[in-house]
């Protein structure tokens, strides 16, 4: 499999509109790598895009993805829902009034979660234009790769997505993973994606992460070690990086070489399993 990290960013990218934080101040000056989009994952092998941030058009364009074939979504969070509008692009042709529907898979709690917040914008998109074709499913199975979705979190319906190949097997927990409902599909993956993981438990203002009201959704480095081992994961790569961690990009370049087998990521980041 060979993935992509489109975006690797949080609920707001970096540099943040207007903010004036260290983090984004640097990442204005230096660019590249030191930028995050929102959060997105593109597995190469059969086209498909997992989520779509509001600023999706624009990582799409940066890490030269030309085609998307199949549309996946995690859940209703803006982060990951309200760049959705790219399927017009790809899926209907406003001139000719012709539509190409393109295959959207998710868990039908989150195709319910997603009309109910964002306007039925999935029925508008298959009733009205016709440019997607929805699939209300736990599992999926594109050529080689088969993937199964997973609701970690019934309270907010979060998906993690299992994806297989032959022998090799990635998982990619795009948000709010914790806690880690267990599931005997994560055994031994060659690949963990996960979001939210706090290095030191310092937010960018100084404060401490015990001390903030998200604290019990932000996984500690400890406790990813420890789920790392009890799954006998190979690899680990975490993403859904925010501005609040008060980290970047260098710094966490540097971190990962103290670390066994986890790396962070960053727009761009090719991934092969």
């Amino acid at each position: 499999m060979k993935l992509k990290i489109v975006g690797s960013g949080g609920m707001s990218i970096i540099p943040s509109s207007f903010c004036k934080c260290k983090i984004c101040e640097e990442a204005r000056q230096k660019g590249g790598r030191y930028e995050r989009l929102g959060p997105s994952l593109y597995i190469d092998d059969i086209k498909m895009l997992i989520d779509t941030p509001e600023d999706i058009a624009v990582a799409c364009n940066r890490q030269n993805i030309s085609e998307v074939k199949h549309l996946s979504i995690s859940h209703r969070d803006p982060d990951h829902v309200k760049g959705l509008r790219i399927v017009e692009k790809i899926g209907y042709d406003f001139i000719t009034e012709k539509s190409t529907p393109i295959d959207f898979y998710a868990l039908a709690e989150v195709v319910e979660d997603i009309n109910q917040m964002n306007c039925d914008c999935l029925k508008y998109y298959e009733d009205v234009l016709g440019c997607i074709s929805v699939h209300e499913t736990s599992h999926i199975e594109i050529g080689s790769i088969e993937i199964d979705l997973i609701n970690n979190n019934p309270s907010r319906n979060i998906t993690f997505y299992v994806m297989k190949e032959h022998e090799k097997k990635a998982i990619y927990a795009c948000c709010n993973p914790k806690p880690f409902t267990h599931n005997d599909l994560y055994y031994d993956a060659d690949l963990l994606i996960i979001s939210l993981v706090s290095d030191d438990g310092i937010l960018n203002d100084g404060t401490q992460l015990k001390d903030a009201p998200f604290k019990d959704e932000i996984f500690t480095l400890d406790e990813l070690v420890q789920i790392k081992n009890d799954y006998r994961i190979k690899k680990i790569i975490i993403t859904h990086i925010d501005e609040i961690w008060g980290k970047s990009y260098g710094y966490y370049s540097a971190l990962e070489k103290k670390l066994d087998n986890i790396f962070f990521a960053y727009d761009g980041m090719e991934i092969i399993v």
